[in-house]
């Protein structure tokens, strides 16, 4: 069984009752978006702390800027995990360490055309590897296939070296793709909260995958 996160941005006009009597979902994925790393501009912080004390859901973080220290301060006491993109330019090191000093989880997220080696040298000192299964900037794009191919090498690398960190896969996740999924946690924005019955798209996402088995 998988857990879900519902991803939402951290956008001016952000309405928090876009998640109100949504049940079973177990995190609740924040995308700040700084306009340069993206074209996109989402950055309302004010959403961290709103959503934490209104849902009291683990919140993830995912920074999709080039500076995320300089968010992680005004944050990072509303989250849970903090994930910052492999492709950004400066000291990774540097920000797993101020990360982890605050006694915070964190990730790294990785876009669909960038080489997993990228983060190799990082596995055994984060919690978590965001795969980007579409282009980062935007919702509802259509899930690329061939990052399938990362989660099966991540798998097999944490078996072999007895790793700790979990795959969370972001981008045009639905149940339907949902069944080749083999991550940890699913983070699906359009396929909740366009749909009909969003509960019944978190618990279909939740056991797509083992259904198949």
């Amino acid at each position: 069984m998988k857990k879900v996160a519902i991803s939402i941005h951290a956008a001016e006009d952000f309405n928090p009752k876009i998640i109100e009597g949504l049940q079973g979902f177990d995190f609740i994925h924040i995308d700040v978006m700084d306009g340069v790393f993206v074209n996109t501009i989402n950055k309302n912080l004010e959403v961290f702390q709103l959503l934490e004390k209104r849902y009291k859901k683990p919140i993830i973080a995912h920074l999709m800027v080039n500076n995320p220290l300089e968010y992680f301060e005004q944050i990072y006491k509303f989250i849970d995990i903090f994930v910052f993109h492999i492709e950004i330019e400066g000291d990774k090191q540097r920000i797993i360490e101020e990360v982890k000093n605050k006694n915070k989880k964190v990730g790294i997220a990785i876009n669909p055309d960038t080489k997993i080696s990228e983060i190799l040298p990082f596995l055994n000192k984060i919690d978590l590897v965001l795969i980007m299964s579409v282009q980062p900037g935007w919702s509802g794009q259509k899930f690329i296939t061939k990052v399938l191919d990362k989660i099966s090498f991540l798998l097999t690398l944490k078996r072999k070296n007895k790793l700790n960190f979990l795959i969370d896969i972001d981008g045009g996740v639905n149940p339907e793709n949902a069944k080749f999924i083999n991550s940890d946690i699913l983070s699906s924005a359009s396929a909740i909260l366009k749909a009909e019955d969003p509960n019944f798209i978190i618990q279909s996402l939740r056991h797509a995958y083992d259904l198949t088995k």
